[in-house]
């Protein structure tokens, strides 16, 4: 089964405005392309749950220096009644430098007409140091 063109169009609408949100640090515009009940999760961190609690995600990766996502690969498929997607993603800093690349599982949900995030799973590619001795 097919994404329907339009459905896929406005997945990827709305994904540029999760992504223009975060570039011009519009918290509120970030988190409003989320779903109420989203979840978010990145290794070694707590699962963040709720619309609310999606902007402690935005002012995370601020605070790690990134001021854009740039989407670099990414892939659609259907899901039930959501969409899944794959992404890669580069996180760059204001100086236009790679910061990170980062591999992302995304769920989109309509909700009351428009397609949000419901879920989303965050992990880097960056090696983690090993723990000193």
């Amino acid at each position: 089964m097919a994404i329907p063109q339009a459905d896929l169009d406005a997945v990827n609408a709305m994904q540029k405005k999760t992504l223009a949100a975060f570039k011009h640090h519009d918290i509120e515009a970030f988190v409003s392309t989320f779903t109420e009940d989203c979840t978010f999760m990145t290794p070694g961190s707590a699962v963040i749950k709720g619309r609310a609690a999606m902007k402690s995600v935005a002012e995370g990766f601020y605070k790690s220096g990134a001021t854009e996502g740039k989407i670099i690969k990414e892939e659609a498929m259907p899901m039930g009644e959501c969409i899944f997607k794959i992404l890669e993603v580069q996180l760059i800093n204001k100086d236009n430098n790679v910061l990170d690349t980062v591999n992302a599982v995304q769920i989109w949900r309509k909700d009351n007409g428009e397609w949000l995030h419901l879920f989303e799973i965050v992990n880097s590619q960056t090696p983690s140091k090993p723990p000193s001795s």
